[in-house]
């Protein structure tokens, strides 16, 4: 089962393999467009210094301009100051610090007695888009985009792949759980991909975003997956302890590059 399909880039110096750049390209629930993804930016080290790299990363660039993308996200691990200079000389941001559990586990926690948790579904475009504006500006679609956000939705969720959870409190969403299954090329099984976690202002801290993360790890299991990565902005610090209670560990950062207005 596969969530992406890869775009490798390739260079060669003196006639041997010295980069790869991987570029996908992956759709938010409160997005129309598509967000590139570089999972792998990796020049070998005999050929490094060389501007190998730069001309890799302009390469993605370029692709990515001309699907007309969103945002562009290129992932780090820790303590690559190389990749972190690279990224800023070229105009991206430090946006998000990344964590993985590995192995995953669900620790049982259940929702409060009067909060319902289920999959989403095509018509909770609006109820999602409103949860997932609470992160931030930049999450929330500007209204004339809301037609083509609502059909993008309603794809997405109907895929084999996604895993996307809501939480109910008397039939009002009050917190949801993006998720989807997608490969890697480092492992053989699926990870669990969780883009966003959120639960309403007035009814956070209540035990709601706990369980739908343990629910969502559940189904990630039952699908096979063994991993999970999820990102965060470095203010929610609420959230960050929530991910250390359930095994999440930040094993590096994504940095960003938004399409020109």
């Amino acid at each position: 089962m596969r969530s992406v399909d890869f775009a490798p880039f390739l260079a060669l110096a003196d006639g041997e393999p010295a980069g790869l750049l991987l570029l996908t390209f992956r759709r938010r629930l409160n997005f129309a467009t598509w967000e590139g993804w570089v999972p792998e930016l990796v020049v070998a080290e005999p050929f490094r210094g060389r501007g190998i790299g730069r001309a890799l990363l302009r390469i993605g660039i370029e692709e990515w301009r001309l699907r007309g993308g969103h945002r562009l996200s290129v992932e780090l691990e820790r303590n690559e100051a190389a990749g972190e200079g690279l990224l800023t000389r070229m105009g991206f941001e430090d946006s998000f610090p990344r964590f993985r559990a590995e192995p995953m586990a669900a620790r049982g926690r259940r929702a409060p007695a009067d909060v319902v948790l289920r999959a989403i579904e095509p018509g909770d475009a609006e109820a999602v888009t409103r949860l997932v504006a609470e992160i931030g500006r930049r999450q929330s679609p500007v209204p004339e985009r809301m037609e083509a956000v609502a059909r993008t939705f309603r794809g997405l969720a109907a895929r084999p792949i996604d895993r996307s959870l809501l939480a109910l409190r008397d039939g009002i969403a009050v917190g949801v759980c993006t998720a989807e299954l997608r490969a890697t090329l480092r492992r053989a099984e699926v990870e669990l991909w969780i883009p966003e976690l959120v639960v309403d202002e007035p009814f956070r801290g209540s035990g709601i975003g706990a369980a739908l993360l343990d629910a969502a790890i559940d189904q990630g299991l039952a699908a096979g997956a063994t991993s999970a990565i999820l990102e965060s902005r470095a203010r929610r610090a609420a959230a960050h302890r929530l991910y250390a209670a359930a095994g999440f560990v930040q094993v590096g950062r994504v940095f960003t590059l938004l399409r020109d207005r």
